[in-house]
């Protein structure tokens, strides 16, 4: 019966920690399972194999995974279509090989940061209020809005980079949001 019961823990915290959103949780999980690993070794009479799994995998890998998952920064980019009704991933096919894509690249190789992309079809002033993103890109009609703010070296990286980022852009406009409102009537 408690064999059953560590294999159905293992199982559960190794598909916890693979299906898992958050990084940092995903390692908390992985140390679970250590934990757990460690016990079934315990339980089939192997103390030593228990004792290292304890000290390494549950103590020194937990603590590194955390440490370098705290040195990762990521750069968090909003793209707002209103224009589309449901959103889906075919909704951002136009704009993600011309705009987002070498955005990404850029943010990987020079700035060393993780983009991380959400999409959304609300309103770019209720997002804007509501959500704590780095950047945002809006498609509105045949133009791509570009917004972040001024104090942001990361954005203003971008900015200055950006004929070398973006092979067209022509259709561009970048606004920096601490500097003009919504409401101004500039998007």
């Amino acid at each position: 019966m408690f064999q059953t019961f560590l294999l159905i823990a293992l199982l559960v915290f190794a598909t916890f920690s693979v299906f898992s959103d958050n990084i940092k949780r995903s390692v908390i999980y992985l140390g679970v399972f250590s934990l757990i690993m460690a016990v079934t070794y315990l339980h089939y009479n192997a103390p030593d194999v228990a004792l290292a799994e304890a000290a390494i995998g549950v103590g020194l890998s937990t603590v590194m995974y955390l440490v370098a998952t705290k040195k990762v920064s990521v750069y968090d980019i909003c793209y707002v279509n209103e224009d589309v009704e449901i959103f889906n991933d075919d909704s951002i096919t136009e704009i993600m090989n011309s705009v987002v894509r070498p955005l990404e690249k850029f943010l990987e190789r020079t700035e060393e940061v993780e983009p991380q992309l959400a999409y959304t079809n609300h309103e770019i002033e209720k997002i804007m209020r509501e959500d704590n993103h780095d950047m945002f890109i809006h498609r509105k009609n045949n133009l791509t809005y570009i917004y972040g703010e001024s104090t942001d070296a990361v954005f203003q990286d971008i900015i200055a980079n950006l004929n070398d980022v973006i092979t067209d852009i022509t259709d561009i406009r970048v606004i920096y949001r601490d500097e003009v409102t919504l409401d101004d009537g500039n998007a």
